[in-house]
């Protein structure tokens, strides 16, 4: 009988070499609860046990040296299927952790714009501003999204550097379609499996604090450059020489395997503490 899919990942994931790895990036403590999110996040994809080892290796890299999470339930990050790969996808809460524990900001916020509401910029200034918000909302029908930054104010100022932006959300799903690569992705049933079309606000929101950040605020820069190679073609690792490795280790059934990944009522999967809490 052929081997799990599962089964190889987490043969892969758990290796000493592949452990040894992501210990460099998150610490030897962190190192074990991170892959057991990882597997956990496979464990519950089908179509992510359908990607490449070399892939969802990646792909939890790059979340590794973000400091972020790819449980699902952090909002963090997530790993993505696309075709063959998994795709790494950062999440609202994981751009606005990023940017917070840089200390710059003394607030960051993305809210949403009403039916019947108007957003008229300062002409002077170019922000928005609470009064900049006119008419009277006529429903909770969101029409599009707002979000804002200041900067804690350098020595001797009285206020820190600010920025709005402002998007429809006829502006935003169009970036989506011309930029996202999940954004007309269906199951084999013909249905929306893509965020862009099963819970849009959120995909919204967090294209207006990615775009507000990168054009105008301040992230780490090697949080930077991190994002910008995960568009860029990986560099592939040496799977099958790590594989190779553990072939003699001692063999584990699927049923132990899936019981260290927490699927059990005794044992729930520890999570990863990759930083403090930021509010």
């Amino acid at each position: 009988m052929e081997e799990k899919a599962i089964v190889k990942v987490s043969r892969f994931m758990r290796s000493e070499d592949t452990k040894a790895r992501f210990a460099e990036v998150v610490g030897s403590h962190n190192a074990g609860a991170y892959i057991s999110s990882v597997l956990l996040a496979v464990a519950s994809s089908e179509q992510l046990q359908k990607c490449t080892i070399e892939s969802i290796y990646i792909s939890a890299m790059r979340a590794a040296t973000l400091r972020l999470s790819v449980d699902p339930s952090t909002g963090q990050a997530y790993l993505v299927p696309f075709g063959a790969n998994a795709t790494l996808i950062v999440g609202y809460k994981g751009l606005h952790d990023m940017a917070v524990r840089t200390g710059k900001y003394r607030y960051i916020n993305v809210g949403p714009i009403f039916e019947g509401e108007t957003v008229d910029p300062d002409r002077i200034s170019g922000l928005i501003s609470y009064d900049s918000i006119g008419g009277s909302k006529k429903s909770d029908t969101v029409i599009g999204w707002l979000g804002a930054f200041e900067m804690n104010p350098e020595r001797g100022q009285k206020t820190g550097y600010a920025h709005t932006l402002y998007m429809t959300v006829d502006e935003l799903q169009a970036h989506g379609k011309k930029y996202s690569k999940t954004y007309g992705r269906k199951n084999k049933d013909g249905e929306h499996t893509s965020k862009w079309q099963t819970d849009p606000p959120a995909m919204e929101k967090k294209t207006v604090l990615r775009l507000l950040l990168r054009r105008w605020g301040y992230l780490d820069p090697a949080d930077v450059q991190t994002l910008d190679a995960i568009d860029d073609e990986p560099v592939i690792v040496d799977v099958d020489s790590v594989m190779e490795q553990t072939e003699q280790e001692a063999k584990k059934d699927e049923a132990q395997l899936m019981a260290e990944l927490g699927y059990t009522k005794e044992k729930k999967a520890e999570q990863p503490e990759l930083e403090p809490s930021v509010g």
